[in-house]
């Protein structure tokens, strides 16, 4: 590999660093714009408010709305995409030019600490963006005035992001290290929360794609880091409670926004707060290691067995088919659990507390984790999931009792959450070291090819509540249907070998 003089790499060290300056400057200047030009306007009709909503001190919740803005206005946005540019071509020359990565030495608990800390943030910030696609679609109707099949075009646009961004980013690191790859996925997704301004819908699913691209590429390699810093028989338990309290808090995160702020600025405001969430993320990306030297992992026989239970081609059916679930019933739960009637501060503060309810049993689940495996733990979640969802379908409470229904759909979401929370830490605790980074990488496109075509199909069924509900509750069953399987293939792996002894 080539390499080139340290006055050389220096330079290049110093356009990175001036284009990430630019993407932060420009961003926090499109967010800060964007309220001052909306502060006093109002913006498309009031119907999504509640009566009871928040007002601001001249008694209107309409004068603080954020509204669309015409893109010659938003030179910052041009501004952040072209320094974006210029870091990317940055990145790749110091990836191409760098000397081959030398064996690091393992953190300290200290650092290790750290180093867990702001990966599960950024893996909690990553997770709750995908999940703000469900409470900017009924906003973003209204404003539009759009039928539910045209809306879900965003869904689709961003999850096809998130599926791209996941192959990229894993392909990506391998050239230019981790931490630049952090870098760029968290600048990314700072810059594209300016889609909080597009004056109309196609600008917000172009953007909502390039925002995906960012987001989907983070899960993954955050995954791996912390599988990295986590060796040993306790790594699996380890990863994915830290999965479960990221996606947990990630999606209350996007609730909670969509409970506060949403009645006094809008929808739209939900997609601006990723600027200064992601300026944080940026600002950490030092502590993100590059590669390091991993111990090995538990003896050949422990290896053997999780290897030939969960190949690569089953962990990506099992990806898709948690994706299916997960993506189609979070990108529609906010528009069902108003379907009886609730108001939009009523749903929102249910789903808020569904996803305290998941906080609260994440060190529950990681002991059901160690106590039945990822397999027993997703095949109970999955039929608690479906039962629910089917005796809600059979019984018309879903139309005839909203609050019912409501908290229905938060249990079920919490169920579908959780086994999002799993498969991705499953993939990368059974994977070669060396392979770990591109195998999370597949499977996570597996997941988002899975979870872009729910929100689609979901999308044709969604004018019936009770059709939604059986779909959801029947791709559940499928979810534990695969879960079963693979048990049992274990199983049946550890009598063969025990024979063959």
């Amino acid at each position: 590999m080539t390499t080139v003089s340290g006055p050389a790499r220096t330079s290049w060290r110093g356009v990175l660093a001036l284009a990430a300056a630019v993407v932060v400057a420009a961003s926090a200047w499109g967010f800060f714009r964007a309220f001052d030009m909306s502060g006093m306007e109002s913006m498309g009709p009031m119907d999504s408010v509640g009566p009871m909503d928040s007002m601001d001190s001249t008694g209107s919740a309409a004068d603080r709305r954020l509204h669309g803005m015409a893109l010659a206005d938003m030179p910052e946005m041009f501004v952040a995409g072209a320094a974006l540019l210029l870091a990317l071509v940055a990145a790749l020359v110091l990836g191409r030019k760098r000397p081959a990565p030398a064996v690091l030495p393992q953190p300290t608990v200290r650092g290790r600490r750290m180093i867990a800390a702001v990966a599960t943030a950024a893996l909690t910030i990553d997770i709750s963006k995908t999940s703000t696609l469900g409470f900017v679609i009924p906003g973003l109707r209204t404003e539009y005035g759009i039928d539910a099949s045209t809306a879900s075009l965003l869904a689709v646009s961003g999850l096809s992001g998130t599926a791209l961004g996941a192959l990229a980013f894993s392909q990506l690191a391998e050239r230019i290290g981790r931490r630049a790859c952090y870098l760029l996925a968290t600048l990314g997704f700072t810059a594209t929360s300016m889609c909080g301004t597009m004056p109309d819908f196609g600008g917000n699913v172009v953007m909502c794609f390039l925002m995906g691209i960012a987001v989907g590429g983070l899960a993954p390699m955050l995954i791996t880091v912390l599988s990295d810093l986590f060796p040993g028989r306790g790594r699996g338990a380890v990863v994915t409670g830290l999965s479960i309290v990221a996606t947990a808090i990630g999606y209350l995160i996007a609730s909670g926004s969509a409970l506060w702020l949403e009645p006094v600025y809008g929808w739209r405001v939900l997609w601006l707060i990723g600027a200064p969430t992601g300026l944080l993320l940026a600002a950490a990306a030092a502590v993100i290691p590059d590669r390091r030297s991993v111990p090995a992992n538990p003896g050949p026989e422990t290896n053997w067995l999780v290897r030939n239970t969960l190949t690569t081609r089953l962990q990506w059916v099992f990806a898709f088919a948690i994706g299916l679930t997960t993506f189609g019933l979070t990108t529609w739960v906010p528009t069902l659990s108003r379907v009886g009637g609730l108001s939009l501060t009523t749903a929102n503060a249910l789903l808020t507390g569904s996803a305290v309810a998941m906080v609260v049993c994440a060190g529950l689940l990681v002991l059901g984790y160690r106590r039945f495996g990822p397999t027993g733990v997703t095949v109970r979640l999955a039929v608690c999931t479906a039962v629910l969802l089917l005796a809600l379908a059979v019984s018309g409470w879903a139309v005839a009792a909203p609050w019912l229904s409501a908290a229905v759909l938060t249990v079920a979401l919490l169920g579908v959450n959780t086994m999002a929370a799993v498969f991705l830490p499953v993939a990368a605790d059974v994977t070669e070291d060396g392979k770990r980074g591109r195998v999370a990488g597949s499977v996570s496109f597996f997941n988002r090819l899975g979870g872009l075509t729910g929100p689609l199909v979901l999308s044709l069924l969604v004018k019936s509540v009770t059709e939604v509900l059986w779909s959801v509750a029947l791709l559940a069953l499928l979810c534990g249907s695969v879960a079963a399987y693979t048990s049992r293939r274990q199983r049946v792996l550890r009598k063969s070998r025990a024979g063959q002894a």
